[in-house]
């Protein structure tokens, strides 16, 4: 036998028996995977856990008895997701703002909250003053909530760093307040009060 044809033999047998060992090993669960990380859920999420299964909220006082009462009208609401979502307000409001582009707030406010947004986008345009621009978002802890009726409403404080052109950045410390009414198909939050932390 040819000393070349010996060669790729050897080659083909080591190959498939490599090949062979990655199949088989491959795809086996060990036990020790990571569970899949969920993924962000557009719409209402789903109602997997009935009230007395889901994890009591994390925040103590008159913000975790909110919450837990908000749960009992919406066994969706999940507080860590609400956070992220919040985070998430957080710097698409900025943005908006910053770019005079009321159609995307008029999404994101209430209508009390977006003819104040507009007002000051008027002004700010009229004098050419500086935009905000967010430099970065620290922090986002829930300080209070409650059920009106049949709405929820939710206090986040938020700590960031805002640049605003000549003047550097500034640290601004708010408690922006979001409100849903548990009963509507529509899932999202409105931004209903913004005041200084």
């Amino acid at each position: 036998m040819d000393q070349g044809l010996l060669e790729i033999l050897i080659l083909a047998f080591v190959a498939g028996f490599v090949l062979f060992r990655l199949y088989t090993t491959l795809g086996k669960r060990t036990g020790s995977e990571r569970p899949a990380q969920p993924q962000p859920v557009q719409g209402d999420l789903p109602r997997e856990q009935p009230l007395a299964q889901k994890p009591a909220p994390t925040p103590g006082g008159t913000a975790g008895e909110g919450l837990i009462s908000i749960v009992r009208a919406d066994p969706s609401f999940d507080v860590d997701h609400f956070v992220a979502g919040a985070r998430g307000a957080y710097e698409l409001i900025i943005q908006a703002f910053a770019k005079g582009d009321r159609d995307a707030l008029r999404g994101l406010l209430t209508p009390r909250v977006f003819e104040s947004y507009a007002a000051a986008i008027d002004k700010r345009e009229e004098s050419g003053g500086p935009a905000p621009e967010l430099v970065r978002l620290r922090h986002a802890e829930i300080t209070e909530a409650e059920m009106r009726g049949d709405t929820a409403r939710v206090t986040v404080k938020f700590e960031a760093e805002l640049a605003e052109g000549a003047h550097g950045v500034r640290d601004a410390r708010e408690r922006w307040t979001f409100e849903r009414a548990v009963t509507s198909p529509d899932p999202n939050w409105l931004l209903a009060r913004v005041t200084a932390a």
